[in-house]
């Protein structure tokens, strides 16, 4: 009974050591940090039809969605508060210009659609 108890915990020892294992002994410099989250948010900027702003030497991104407006600052979702608070003394007009600038580009959402078949010849 303890000689099956022992290899069960070895098995499950070395299933959660290759589970988690390489985040353990994997180290990622600060630069290419920055560099995955620079590009997780040029994949958001894309999808959705805008580009990365740098205010401050900070990237940062802000994308229209069904949601409404979604602030992104070094690669993860942020409040709009937040994101005003870390680009500072200038913050506010920043992220106020670049709402207008998103909200210039949305699609006019229609409730009407038009068939070929019913329009005039």
């Amino acid at each position: 009974m303890l000689v099956w108890l022992l290899v069960l915990g070895a098995v499950v020892g070395l299933l959660a050591l290759a589970w988690k294992g390489p985040e353990l002994w994997t180290f990622t410099s600060p630069q290419d940090r920055a560099v995955r989250e620079l590009a997780k948010m040029a994949r958001q900027a894309k999808r959705h039809n805008t580009i990365v702003r740098y205010q401050a030497g900070l990237p940062f991104v802000i994308t229209h969605q069904r949601r409404g407006l979604v602030y992104m600052l070094q690669g993860r979702v942020v409040s709009r508060s937040e994101l005003i608070r870390v680009l500072g003394r200038s913050g506010l007009e920043t992220v106020v210009r670049v709402e207008g600038e998103e909200r210039m580009s949305l699609p006019n959402p229609t409730r009407m659609t038009l068939l070929d078949s019913h329009l005039p010849r």
